[in-house]
């Protein structure tokens, strides 16, 4: 195994253990973690540990306001809005790490290149291959029909009342989830470690943090497993805007099954 794959999957497990230790408020592994990342900083980047670090900072602010701020929150709608809202605390210290060390918050905030080629279906790997375009329609299409029966379960009626909450936590929730893992992360990551290493570290960040929203351990590595769909059609394409598009319609449709 040569070294920078050591280096790579260190930076791994290290990324995806902090936000599993973070959600368990698990202090002591937390110093002994912020002990192992001291030890290993002269063996990995020290731009990959600043970042780190000030994710874990604005994911602990993040739950800290959760818990303490607005978990009262009524309705349960307005509960789970504000909690959307408030990953405002996770963007800002990676904002003001871009301003720093002046460089882009992120390289994917620009027009989707949307006939690229991309292989189906494991974006680089795959029996054919077809354009980022129809890539996302199919996986739409794929979406719908998986949550189909669990919109009939759930009734016309919730639909009709349920839209426009729908419509608001979708695009929040997407908007915000997929600036700060497709966007800033995956931005400083695939400048690190290349693009495919990038978007397998974010993916399984992206997954884990869900554990906070109360799913299980394994329902967040299914989450990761969607998040590296989302990181490779955002790398294939150089552009946030396909996956935004794909997160916000598997938001609507989780809000239309009953799931939110």
């Amino acid at each position: 195994m040569n070294n920078g794959l050591l280096r790579n999957m260190a930076c791994l497990f290290l990324f995806g253990s902090l936000l599993i230790l973070l959600q368990t408020n698990n202090y002591t592994l937390l110093i002994l973690w912020g002990v192992c990342t001291g030890l290993l900083s002269i063996y990995l980047p020290m731009r990959f540990i600043s970042i780190t670090v000030l994710l874990g900072f604005g994911f602990f602010i993040y739950l800290f306001v959760n818990l303490h701020w607005i978990t009262s929150a009524h309705p349960e709608e307005l509960h789970i809005l504000l909690n959307r809202l408030s990953l405002i605390c996770i963007i800002i210290p990676l904002f003001a790490f871009s301003l720093i060390s002046k460089i882009p918050f992120m390289h994917y905030w620009k027009k989707p290149q949307w006939n690229r080629e991309i292989h189906v279906p494991l974006i680089w790997a795959g029996f054919r291959q077809t354009k980022v375009k129809l890539f996302l329609i199919i996986a739409i299409i794929i979406t719908f029909f998986t949550f189909l029966p669990f919109v009939i379960l759930n009734g016309w009626n919730s639909m009709q009342e349920a839209w426009l909450f729908a419509l608001i936590f979708a695009i929040t929730n997407a908007l915000f989830e997929e600036v700060i893992w497709r966007g800033t992360l995956l931005s400083r990551f695939s400048e690190l470690f290349g693009d495919k290493w990038a978007v397998i570290i974010t993916s399984l960040g992206f997954g884990l943090q869900h554990y906070s929203l109360g799913f299980s351990w394994a329902v967040c590595i299914a989450f990761s497993i969607g998040g590296f769909f989302f990181g490779g059609i955002t790398i294939k394409s150089n552009s946030i805007v396909p996956a935004v598009i794909l997160h916000l319609s598997i938001n609507v449709l989780m809000v239309f099954s009953g799931l939110f």
